[in-house]
């Protein structure tokens, strides 16, 4: 991709979030299970044995969604995803799945133990008078949402442009593999009893539906009354990547990935620590290079824009300087912004060297906690400079030729 971008004169940038308050960039997974035959298992069918065994595996990955959503949070948290998830057309970083109008009546009426009958043009039987009927591509889109069921197969949208597909990828087969397991462990113990495998599934189904309400939901992802619904359901809700992180840690999480081998306690220990340290180095790189960007080249633009507004304020006469204040005032602010960006500069340069004499715990606190609202402080102080600063002395393109916007 690198190699292509530079043959059209163009240079592939893969931060997740590269200009603010627009559209981030991430990956998207679309993720399905096959049966021996090729048979695609999240497929609604036209046969009831098909639908049901459709629903049983949707009602797994919902099952181990709402045991291990926070597993799947931990494996997209990275320094970047960090600005991203939540806003502009962006996912948010609580984990949630969204079904449709459609699915989600089903699971609500096998919950309740009704029947129900929803025809539409195209639908597909899923049974007589124990299960309503599915509309095969009654599954819209909602945008908001970090999962979607999109026809016959589940999309996650929250693994950043930077990173790996390996993490999330494993997190979502781990979680699904748990549902799976759950579902086997009540059908096999129904059928112990003497109840017929259909009856055995949909009582399965049933189960699966109703644990997992806490994650199903069609509305707007990014509304602030979801953020306090999904506390109020018990998800976990980590904003910040250093919290995601933190999920790893979980001894239910540790537990799940040590039973399938994916990795040891030990090799969990060790993996979260690699990626804080990576947070860490990042966010302190970030630190160094933007204190560099000010001080080599952004102080020097504006202490040249003041010299130059300056002398032409002094060359005019003194009675029609009187009738500039506008110009006063301008030299006046450009000045205060120098000297607010010194004092940004001095405290990030001197938070990076207090870095090497903190814990790993005390140092991702810091560059969390001071370190991105320094960062964010400088960032407004220098696009307030980038307004007023002549082209002639600006060092770098600005934001608005970056977008090509004119």
């Amino acid at each position: 991709m690198k190699r292509f971008a530079r043959r059209h004169d163009l240079r592939l940038m893969l931060h997740e979030k590269p200009f603010a308050g627009l559209n981030g960039s991430g990956k998207h997974t679309n993720f399905s299970l096959m049966d021996s035959e090729g048979r695609n298992l999240l497929s609604p069918s036209g046969t009831q044995k098909r639908s049901i065994q459709f629903l049983t595996f949707l009602g797994a990955f919902l099952l181990g969604l709402s045991r291990y959503g926070s597993l799947l949070r931990a494996s997209i948290a990275s320094p970047g995803n960090m600005y991203r998830l939540g806003g502009n057309e962006a996912p948010p970083a609580i984990m949630s799945v969204y079904l449709g109008e459609v699915l989600n009546r089903i699971l609500d009426r096998i919950e309740e133990g009704l029947p129900e009958s929803i025809p539409s043009k195209g639908s597909i039987d899923l049974g007589l008078n124990r299960l309503p009927e599915i509309k095969a591509d009654n599954t819209d889109r909602n945008r908001t949402a970090p999962i979607a069921f999109t026809g016959n197969k589940f999309e996650f949208r929250g693994t950043g442009a930077s990173q790996s597909l390996a993490s999330p990828v494993t997190m979502l087969m781990a979680a699904w593999a748990w549902g799976l397991e759950q579902m086997t462990v009540l059908i096999e113990n129904r059928l112990g009893d003497g109840v017929e495998v259909s009856e055995a599934a949909l009582e399965a189904i049933r189960f699966a539906a109703k644990e997992s309400r806490n994650v199903r939901f069609d509305g707007n992802c990014y509304s602030e009354e979801w953020a306090r619904e999904a506390v109020k359901r018990g998800l976990p809700v980590a904003y910040s990547t250093p919290e995601a992180l933190s999920y790893y840690l979980v001894p239910e999480n540790r537990e799940l990935l040590s039973s399938l081998k994916i990795m040891s306690d030990r090799e969990v220990s060790a993996f979260y620590e690699i990626q804080v340290e990576r947070y860490l180095k990042s966010r302190e790189i970030e630190l160094g290079v933007l204190e560099s960007m000010v001080r080599e080249g952004i102080l020097p633009a504006i202490t040249r824009q003041l010299e130059l507004d300056l002398k032409t304020y002094r060359g005019v006469t003194e009675t029609l300087s009187e009738e500039m204040p506008h110009f006063r005032e301008k030299i006046a602010n450009l000045a205060r912004i120098r000297e607010k960006l010194v004092a940004a500069c001095d405290r990030a340069h001197a938070l990076r060297s207090k870095l090497a004499s903190l814990s790993l715990e005390e140092g991702v606190e810091a560059v969390t906690n001071e370190g991105l609202a320094l960062m964010g402080e400088i960032r407004s102080l220098c696009d307030t400079a980038e307004n007023t600063v002549g082209n002639d002395f600006w060092p770098f393109p600005r934001y608005r030729e970056l977008l090509l916007i004119f």
